[in-house]
């Protein structure tokens, strides 16, 4: 049965009331996660980085370095360096996981939006959230490196954790990991072409595929056909999915 204007309207909705739901599940994690980096550098200052010793940036190079199986990394605009990015790369030349949760924000800066591009070439694995966050590496599921900035409420500092300690940081994670956006398509633009993004736009109007395809100009074959790689390269399984993923990436 063809959808209606009044469904494709519904549509909408549904989208605009996933996404917002998506955002808001986002912040409360990210809000949890600011409290828990928080509380562990006000509760362990024994394991707290002392002004006088190796910098963050230093212990950040070993534990990459060191790692023999994955690295974790949650990356605020203020640490993404082109050190950072070389140091990801070789860890991937080596074999070794690399996955990077980044703010969506910093794709609005060419030269950050270049270097996640540049990761995701090697291998990497880099996904996308809203809203502000800490710096978090973690090494083997093993051993975390925290970093947090001076606030209102809090003198800032950094710390290195191991054990349950670091186990509740590796938790953190995955849950952000789960709820984060896949940055892919939008950091590489072999994925989509421009015929790609409109008819990504006439599946948000059009009422049929013979619709879309006649005001793309193109066979309704070949609208179909485009609309399969769409969905592969969103990795989602319906055209409902497919759509909430481009709003969500920004692409409709």
């Amino acid at each position: 049965m063809p959808e209606t204007g009044e469904d494709i309207e519904s549509v909408g909705r549904q989208l605009d009331e996933r996404l917002r739901k998506l955002h808001a599940e986002q912040q409360e994690i990210l809000s949890f996660g600011y409290s828990l980096i928080r509380q562990s550098l006000l509760r362990h200052p024994d394991g707290e980085l002392r002004q006088d010793d190796r910098s963050v940036c230093d212990w950040a190079a070993d534990l990459t370095s060191q790692a023999r199986r994955e690295v974790l990394t949650m990356q605020p605009d203020r640490t993404l360096t082109p050190e950072a990015i070389r140091a990801g790369v070789a860890c991937l030349r080596r074999g070794v996981t690399v996955k990077v949760l980044a703010q969506r924000r910093a794709l609005k800066d060419e030269a950050s939006s270049a270097l996640f591009a540049e990761l995701i070439r090697y291998g990497a694995q880099v996904r996308l959230l809203d809203g502000e966050f800490q710096r978090v590496l973690i090494a083997d599921r093993e051993t975390a490196l925290v970093q947090a900035e001076p606030d209102a409420a809090s003198p800032g500092g950094a710390l290195v954790e191991q054990g349950a300690r670091a186990g509740v940081l590796l938790s953190f994670f995955d849950l952000c990991w789960s709820k984060a956006l896949d940055a892919s398509t939008l950091l590489d633009p072999g994925l989509l072409d421009g015929t790609h993004l409109k008819v990504l736009q006439a599946m948000a109007h059009a009422d049929k595929d013979e619709v879309g395809a006649r005001e793309l100009g193109i066979s309704v074959r070949t609208y179909r056909g485009r609309v399969a790689e769409l969905l592969k390269h969103l990795q989602a399984a319906t055209r409902f999915q497919a759509a909430l993923r481009a709003k969500e990436l920004g692409l409709i």
